[in-house]
């Protein structure tokens, strides 16, 4: 079984989808390839030239569907002379498999593939139809997933399986996340007489330190998800040496935790802070303009353990004598758009360390994935007994 996870897993991390610009669509090609000897019944769904989803169907028992969901798409390997392991190599090491997305996600993308396979082979329905959900851009907008939950198909689906790392532990939630871009215009003038100008980045770096100082006032913490972040992750701004720069722009990765009083109102908040900061200092400073942009607004989720769905999962894997942790991932998955517009019970739950995304010499143990397929079919079979949806 080692060596078939491998081969399909090399199959993955070889076909480059790099976001940008993402190029799903070759990937999906080979998907249908590899699942040609199964006769599948799939369909491509486009976003634009070269990028597309895929679904792909199950049949089962009932004519009710669960949902799965993976991404085709990876960050950026970005400076290929820092890796150790060539990005796009898929070079082996015993049970460790190297290669940008070899964690997330397409350690994950293997192990649905091959839960189909085994249904196909075994020429055995499961209990419930399955909707596997291949999608592109998860790691940019979203725009996979958001045009899949305009699809029938993918509305009718009653539960969802994100496939995303968590090392094979219930994930019950995920962080949410707010990107913003402050952009900040001063006066531009000759660095020699620089009280004659604004300085933008030194504006922009005065507004962001105050914001910081004021939001962690007001950040929470979750007992599986920890303390809410606040990370300044890239600036831009000036010309030349000897010139004062103005305009800059400043860009800033929040991460919040669920919280069931004021989930909806949380990411508002925080815009509201930041943006009357920014009204305050261009008041206090002539000549100076402040805007804030939202670039990315996903929400914080969470399923509790005492859930019908989530209390399913854990009985299925207490029957087979097996123990289950609960976790929850710091990172957004496709999960905060679709559970926003289909409202029905998800887990994160897939192979990989989820300390090993975006990361060089990015690594997945196949060893995982082989036990990931396991999983799947103990909460398939589960969910059987349990109609937990």
């Amino acid at each position: 079984m080692k060596e078939e996870i491998y081969r399909l897993l090399e199959l993955l991390i070889k076909t480059n989808t790099e976001n940008p610009p993402g190029r799903e669509e070759a990937l999906a090609d080979k998907i249908i390839k590899w699942l040609s000897p199964w006769k599948p019944h799939y369909r491509k769904v486009f976003l634009e030239a070269g990028r597309c989803c895929l679904l792909l169907w199950l049949e089962g028992k009932r004519e009710e569907y669960i949902g799965f969901a993976g991404h085709l798409d990876t960050v950026p390997a970005g400076d290929r002379d820092e890796w150790k392991h060539a990005p796009f190599a898929a070079e082996r090491d015993g049970d460790l498999v190297y290669g940008r997305g070899a964690a997330d996600m397409k350690g994950g993308v293997a192990a649905m593939l091959l839960l189909y396979r085994y249904y196909r082979e075994k020429q055995e329905k499961p209990p419930y139809g399955i909707l596997f959900m291949f999608t592109a851009d998860e790691e940019s907008q979203g725009k996979g997933i958001t045009e899949l939950c305009r699809q029938s198909e993918v509305k009718a689906i009653k539960a969802l399986f994100i496939c995303e790392p968590t090392e094979n532990t219930l994930g019950l939630g995920e962080m949410g996340t707010l990107w913003l871009k402050l952009s900040v215009r001063g006066v531009g003038c000759h660095a020699s007489m620089s009280n004659l100008g604004v300085n933008a980045l030194e504006e922009g770096i005065k507004i962001v330190e105050e914001f910081q100082k004021e939001w962690k006032k007001t950040c929470y913490k979750h007992p599986l998800l920890g303390e809410e972040s606040c990370c300044l992750t890239k600036v831009s701004g000036g010309v030349k040496i000897n010139m004062v720069p103005e305009k800059a722009a400043f860009y800033l990765d929040i991460r919040t935790v669920p919280r069931a009083d004021e989930n909806d109102r949380r990411h508002t908040q925080i815009l509201e802070l930041i943006k009357n900061i920014g009204i305050k200092r261009a008041e206090e400073k002539s000549g100076l303009a402040v805007s804030v942009e939202v670039l990315t607004d996903r929400p914080a989720l969470e399923m509790k353990n005492e859930s019908r769905f989530i209390d399913s999962l854990l009985q299925s894997v207490r029957r087979q004598d097996k123990t289950m942790k609960c976790s929850a991932v710091r990172f957004f998955t496709d999960a905060s758009i679709a559970i926003k517009k289909l409202s029905v019970p998800f887990v994160i739950f897939g192979p990989g360390n989820p300390e090993e995304c975006h990361r060089v010499d990015e690594k997945t143990d196949i060893s995982q994935i082989e036990d990931a397929i396991k999983y799947y079919k103990i909460f398939i079979q589960g969910l059987e007994e349990t109609r937990a949806f």
